[in-house]
């Protein structure tokens, strides 16, 4: 019963709407082959309430990680490791 609670904790971490904008704003920027990672606990701000990680390649064809962060009353942010 534990592993389930935990679970629905980790997956409730992670917006699709908010990783989707935030995909959208990689693609204007010359990001390519954007993938969602899922949850990233270690990315964004205390202030954030969802995590989603990625995975692109940038102009370069170079691979870079990074996550896409959102709060309830607040907009998107993308951080780059």
């Amino acid at each position: 019963m534990l592993s389930v609670a935990v679970f629905f904790s980790i997956v409730s971490c992670t917006s699709d709407n908010d990783f989707l904008k935030g995909k959208k704003q990689l693609e204007n920027q010359g990001y390519k082959d954007i993938v969602n990672t899922g949850y990233n606990a270690f990315c964004c701000d205390e202030n954030d309430s969802f995590s989603t990680g990625f995975k692109a390649k940038d102009k370069n064809g170079n691979e870079v990680k990074g996550c896409v962060c959102s709060g309830v009353f607040k907009g998107i942010t993308i951080r780059f490791e």
